[in-house]
């Protein structure tokens, strides 16, 4: 499941050491299905139903009564090595029923936050089954998950557009005068460009902010904090692409990935 649907971020999975490897699949497996809940039904209240079996799922399987489901049983097995945090999941499924009603964020803020509470979560496990807590790596997580947030909106947005669905802050919106009905209707203008351009540079801020952490991050804190290669290369990319979030080469997978995630990975850097 992740590789079909979480491919970059399997890709970073590979680094992690292979004792630890499995939670972390389990750790991102768990992601991309709560993910999936609000693409995959259209039903607001069958979403959040499915929100509270994954909350029930989450505490049985932390009082090591996981119900029969692959994820669940990934998740126990974790446990049994790894003391996993059941306040990370807690705060992910919780973000994850606030955008079952397609919120308007309001600031570049707000989109932080979005990251902080889904994709930090996910880094922030991703450590503890390598073992680190450090307060070094949990601050270069933190801001890695909110550019990580911030870059999943824009790479969605295209495919949100076609749903009728708009989650860029609405402050910058309005700063450069984009129009979302218009965006609904005729897709990509220079306004809409100009707007991407302020929100993509929060993401790179949160990237570089957290890479300010690297020389007091623990080294083996390093394959967790390499989902920050997939980020930055969007990033690039999208700049390349004059900031147009719907240019057809944004939607390819760069064959420079898996080697840059091996340098990475060789030189323990991220």
């Amino acid at each position: 499941m992740e590789s079909q649907h979480d491919y970059e971020h399997y890709l970073t999975t590979l680094f992690i050491p292979a004792p630890a490897r499995r939670g972390a699949w389990a750790v991102r497996a768990f992601n991309v299905e709560t993910a999936l809940i609000r693409e995959n039904v259209k039903d607001v209240n069958i979403g959040k139903m499915r929100i509270q079996w994954w909350r029930d799922t989450i505490d049985k399987t932390f009082a090591a009564r996981p119900p029969n489901h692959p994820v669940a049983q990934a998740l126990a097995y974790t446990l049994e090595t790894s003391p996993l945090s059941q306040s990370w999941f807690r705060r992910l499924l919780t973000e994850r029923e606030s955008n079952m009603a397609d919120p308007h964020y309001a600031t570049t803020r707000d989109l932080e936050l979005y990251g902080e509470n889904t994709a930090s979560s996910i880094l922030y496990l991703l450590l503890e089954t390598l073992g680190v807590r450090d307060h070094q790596a949990d601050h270069a997580a933190g801001h890695l998950g909110k550019a990580i947030g911030i870059v999943t909106m824009l790479r969605g947005t295209p495919f949100h557009i076609q749903e009728r669905r708009f989650y860029l802050p609405s402050e910058v919106m309005a700063k450069y005068s984009v129009s979302t009905e218009e965006v609904f209707r005729n897709g990509p203008n220079e306004q809409l460009e100009e707007a991407v351009f302020e929100v993509a540079t929060a993401a790179n801020d949160q990237l570089i902010t957290s890479r300010s952490f690297a020389k007091d991050t623990p080294e083996r804190a390093v394959p967790a904090l390499l989902a920050s290669i997939p980020c930055e290369i969007y990033l690039q990319a999208l700049e390349k692409a004059n900031f147009n979030v719907f240019d057809p080469s944004l939607r390819k997978r760069n064959w420079r990935l898996p080697l840059s995630l091996w340098n990475s990975g060789r030189k323990r850097v991220y």
